[in-house]
């Protein structure tokens, strides 16, 4: 009895899942469980839905890269199953309400892929305003943390745009921290010098020294796991400054907490439930 009556809750949640986003054909609906598998499993998304994440990006190249044949007939398959599943997405996507959440799935002013983009509206929250003067320094001291996002949201402004192409402030949205998030800005910086300054010998020395100093002060945030059940968080990270030390103890929380989520039945389901409540 005591099995049941969870089970009955479960089924329950689902079911008002179901009524939440319409009357979508089970087909159709698998297609889009498939979907946020692929950017749950293969990307950072658990951390966004589940755990302290503010946001997570998934760049999805649907275009076959050149391999030898065999190799390409398996990726020609996988990307056409993710294509299917993405335009099932599209199809669908008004009939989800996600109130604490914010999803764009058509980013082409960050990259040339397909770019999709979770936020956590109260963990973004959260992170703009600790970190409002860094913002306000490269956007103007009009930014408030509200009207910023509720721009995004409402797609007055594609996410690019909303931080001025700066990918330092994109760092911080994504919860990398800030001190690695400008470092990574200043070491873009100094490439962009470089390729300007091809010319001028002295000026390349000096800026190649600036580089090995910036790669000096950066490691990988996590090792790297080949089959992992939570995928681990990577990115370039200044291990020995307090905060990374902070984000470390804080994301292998989240990543315990979504193994324990993983390992229990009708995950994706569960995920689609945090979404839409």
């Amino acid at each position: 009895m005591q099995c049941i009556i969870p089970l009955c809750v479960f089924l329950f949640s689902l079911a008002s899942i179901k009524a939440d986003i319409g009357k979508i054909p089970e087909k159709d609906f698998t297609k889009i469980k498939s979907f946020f598998a692929h950017l749950i499993h293969q990307h950072d998304f658990a951390y966004a839905i589940f755990g302290s994440k503010p946001m997570s990006l998934a760049d999805i190249c649907l275009r076959v890269p050149n391999l030898p044949i065999y190799q390409q007939l398996k990726i020609k398959f996988l990307l056409i199953n993710i294509k299917e599943n993405l335009n099932t997405w599209y199809k669908y996507k008004d009939r989800f309400n996600l109130k604490d959440f914010v999803l764009l799935d058509k980013e082409e002013d960050l990259c040339r892929s397909v770019v999709i983009v979770l936020i956590n509206k109260k963990n973004m929250l959260s992170v703009l305003k600790e970190h409002k003067e860094i913002f306000k320094q490269e956007l103007g001291d009009t930014f408030t943390p509200e009207s910023f996002l509720e721009k995004i949201e409402t797609r007055e402004l594609s996410l690019a745009k909303s931080i001025n192409h700066h990918y330092g402030l994109l760092g911080i949205m994504l919860g990398y921290g800030a001190r690695n998030a400008m470092l990574f800005q200043e070491r873009l910086n100094v490439l962009k010098e470089m390729e300007k300054s091809k010319s001028r010998l002295s000026l390349r020395d000096d800026l190649e020294q600036k580089l090995l100093e910036l790669d000096s002060q950066c490691q990988e945030f996590s090792e790297f796991e080949e089959f992992p059940l939570v995928r681990p968080l990577y990115f370039r990270a200044d291990l020995s400054h307090p905060e990374t030390i902070e984000l470390k103890k804080r994301y292998e929380n989240d990543r315990q907490k979504i193994a324990e989520l993983m390992q229990k039945p009708n995950f994706i389901e569960k995920a689609l439930e945090r979404l839409v409540q």
